[in-house]
């Protein structure tokens, strides 16, 4: 993943998750019409809002200005290029019989791709980037057809503070409105939004952990209740779940964010509190494995040759260096041998080196689209209780875990993360670290330096050992095949 199942997972995307039917949600509140929905991007709809300047049709200072600002918080051109967005194709969730709870409301999808593969510079699998930061905007939406983003005000950077500090950046429009803001993601309100939440998805370099960061929220009435003076405790979740045979997904991982008590006007700027801590990322399943394989059997036999070679250059390179520092001590029968011996390493080099050319220049022709593997439901739920007692046993239920087993967790982290996967005992509070190389990709690498060498110039006692250990590595390397249900090479 970012290394063995991925992290991550790069780009501005977008995957929306859509609002569940909400018949069986209570109805003996106001509250009850209100929609919920959650939109999954790399960077936060409101938190990441970046500053525009527009680029000047004179060469001027202006102009100047616009080349040296920082562009990771600033865009310099079109307000419409402001925020690009990608939808998948989404379907409506029904919630089981009985599911529902009278103090939460739901947003639901089908279909996200959880790991992703890039072909650059080889081919990895890795936790899809899309996973940036989660934002959850309940409110009356326009039309899906309905397009607002040309009514978007931009965040006008003021000339007089282009100038200074990124701190005291200041902005010339005058709708600083959530609503305003929201149309950036072309997320199209009919009126004030009730409430907007986000949260920030942190992936280890690895790709093999995760954990989440409460990134701000504002909340402009409560959703169970239109009640002004009233408080709740609130929590939202996000549940990850693979579609099973049945009706009943599997549940991969749970996460939730506790916001503590919350009444109409509270705001958030985000946890400045450390995050969780990191959590594993739900493996690749045997069926995206076996996929991925065979989607990805020429990059990946192409590029072990690739790296074999590497690592046989790089060996031969150091027998060169050893030899010249013997030559130059030896003398008679034993120098004439190590010239020869010297001679075959340089002429395999250069071998080498044209068959390294060739094969980089085969990588480069195929294929390098990225590919997309292991769909799963996600599910987005915001809850609001009377009390933090009651919050925990709405927490378990949610996420359908004992409530002992998190109502520590609600009580002590503004965010954490649990996953069906993992043990309390396996659970490292330290950052993770890069894992071990898994076993297919330790015996893939020694199948292919055993081929490679096969293949070098040798003696004939030296060639024979040379094939029986590449026999020995491709047997190791089909057992690792087999033990993930793949078909072995011939």
């Amino acid at each position: 993943m970012k290394g063995a199942a991925a992290r991550l997972l790069a780009a501005a995307l977008c995957a929306a998750l859509l609002k569940a039917p909400n018949e069986s949600v209570a109805r003996d509140t106001p509250a009850d019409n209100v929609e919920l929905r959650a939109y999954v991007n790399d960077s936060c709809i409101i938190a990441d809002e970046p500053f525009f300047l527009p680029v000047p049709e004179r060469n001027d200072a202006a102009h100047e200005t616009a080349r040296f600002l920082p562009l990771l918080d600033i865009v310099i051109g079109k307000a419409a290029e402001l925020f690009v967005k990608h939808e998948i194709r989404l379907g409506t969730a029904q919630l089981r019989a009985g599911g529902a709870r009278k103090d939460t409301r739901y947003a639901m999808t089908h279909q996200m791709n959880l790991y992703r593969v890039d072909f650059q510079p080889a081919p990895a699998v890795a936790i899809n980037a899309r996973l940036g930061c989660m934002t959850i905007v309940a409110g009356h939406l326009e039309p899906e057809a309905t397009d607002c983003t040309a009514a978007y005000v931009p965040k006008t950077l003021t000339p007089q503070s282009a100038h200074l500090e990124q701190s005291k950046w200041q902005t010339s429009r005058t709708d600083d409105s959530i609503e305003n803001r929201l149309r950036r993601a072309n997320i199209c309100l009919v009126g004030n939004a009730r409430a907007v939440y986000e949260s920030r998805f942190e992936f280890s370099s690895d790709g093999m952990a995760y954990r989440l960061r409460d990134a701000g929220y504002r909340i402009d009435s409560l959703l169970t209740t239109e009640d002004a003076h009233a408080s709740r405790n609130a929590l939202y979740t996000l549940k990850i779940s693979q579609p099973g045979a049945t009706d009943t997904a599997e549940l991969l991982t749970s996460a939730w964010v506790n916001l503590g008590v919350v009444r109409a006007g509270s705001r958030g700027a985000g946890t400045g509190e450390a995050a969780s801590s990191w959590v594993r990322v739900p493996p690749l399943s045997a069926e995206a494995r076996r996929l991925y394989e065979e989607k990805t059997k020429v990059h990946q036999e192409v590029m072990g040759e690739i790296g074999a070679l590497q690592r046989a250059v790089t060996r031969d390179q150091r027998m060169l260096e050893g030899l010249d520092v013997r030559i130059a001590g030896a003398s008679g029968d034993v120098l004439e041998g190590l010239k020869q011996e010297r001679t075959r390493i340089a002429v395999q080099i250069q071998t080498r080196d044209v068959e390294l050319d060739a094969r980089r220049a085969e990588f480069q022709d195929l294929p390098r689209e990225p590919l997309e593997f292991m769909r799963v439901t996600v599910e987005v739920a915001v809850t609001e209780t009377e009390s933090e007692k009651k919050a925990r046993l709405a927490l378990a239920e949610i996420l359908g875990t004992s409530s002992d087993a998190v109502a520590a967790a609600v009580g002590d982290a503004a965010s954490t993360f649990v996953s069906k996967s993992v043990n309390a005992a396996d659970i490292d509070t330290a950052a993770a670290g890069p894992p071990a190389a898994p076993a297919l990709d330790r015996a893939r690498a020694r199948y292919f330096d055993a081929l490679i060498e096969a293949r070098g110039t040798q003696s004939p006692g030296k060639a024979e050992e040379s094939r029986r250990d590449l026999a020995i590595a491709k047997d190791q390397y089909n057992e690792a095949r087999r033990s993930l249900g793949l078909e072995p090479i011939t």
